[in-house]
């Protein structure tokens, strides 16, 4: 099930609050896209800076427009253990497919720790669990042999991991690898990843999907010659703090604001000039993988 590419869905604002409205039509939006599922809650949709009421209205708004048409997984993460328990447990009346969970932030627990964290999860829930490394949000990350251990828990099933270098180590265990940065997409697939939780999917989930079906044909050199030229925008796209560049290149040809939440600014003037730049590579990339050039 957790392979392909899936989208961290942003939490569209206006004038300060959740903009359902916006958030129902973008998800009806990519339902005629090619991803593989959503993520709700993520770091992307801006969960931090959520009110648990807004959680909770984000969450009903998805769900009554996705309904069981594709997967969901929904994001939950605290530096406290219980706080993540007591999330889960409110989310269990929704039919999600599992949660994304990342180890406690700020308190930096040792492994010890980290292990115990994910052990409670995996206990409170039968849904799948999709273990959250990304230690440069959480001060802490989530090792190997942490992982081979939690690998006993028959719900903890993939892994969205954020460390390039731990990419050729998870390939080869019995889990399913997700690659959390997009830059380094082809670099995950090539060590036996199996998709992508992918911010910029948002923008470019058709591309990603063509990167990703090359790489399973055994055309690897083609897979990373369109890589190579989307990743200036990949770039672009995480050149401010996320998701402040992706809601700026939506709001360009959608119905939706690019306005973020404090304390994430929104995109720079020049940024967006540059964003409405690279709207014009994407469309030739899309030409030229319509045109089998690549």
């Amino acid at each position: 099930m957790y392979s392909g590419i899936w989208l961290p869905i942003i939490t569209p604002f206006r004038n300060g609050k959740v903009d359902i409205d916006a958030l129902q039509y973008l998800a009806d939006t990519y339902l005629r896209t090619e991803i593989s599922g959503f993520v709700a809650l993520g770091t992307t949709g801006e969960a931090a800076l959520l009110s648990l009421s807004e959680r909770i209205s984000v969450l009903h708004a998805l769900f009554d427009v996705v309904g069981e048409q594709l997967p969901v997984l929904v994001g939950a993460g605290a530096p406290d253990t219980r706080e993540v328990l007591r999330e889960i447990v409110l989310y269990e009346r929704w039919n999600c497919t599992g949660y994304l969970v990342s180890p406690p932030s700020y308190v930096c627990p040792d492994q010890a720790g980290v292990q115990w964290h994910f052990e409670q999860v995996a206990q409170a829930t039968q849904r799948s669990i999709v273990l959250y490394d990304v230690p440069h949000r959480t001060g802490v990350t989530i090792a190997p042999d942490t992982v081979k251990a939690l690998l006993a828990h028959e719900n903890i099933v993939a892994i969205k991991e954020c460390v390039p270098s731990r990419f050729c180590e998870l390939g080869g265990q019995p889990i399913s690898l997700l690659c959390g940065n997009d830059d380094a997409f082809v670099d995950c697939l090539s060590a036996g990843g199996a998709g992508g939780i992918l911010a910029s999917a948002h923008v470019c989930a058709d591309l990603l999907v063509d990167v990703l079906s090359l790489m399973n044909a055994d055309r690897e050199a083609d897979a990373k010659t369109l890589f190579s030229r989307l990743s200036p925008i990949l770039r672009l796209l995480f050149s401010a703090p996320n998701p402040a560049a992706i809601k700026a290149m939506l709001a360009l040809d959608h119905p939706i604001s690019a306005e973020t939440r404090m304390p994430i600014a929104p995109a720079s003037a020049e940024l967006v000039g540059r964003l409405r730049d690279a709207r014009e590579t994407l469309q030739a990339l899309r030409a030229d993988c319509e045109n089998a050039v690549i």
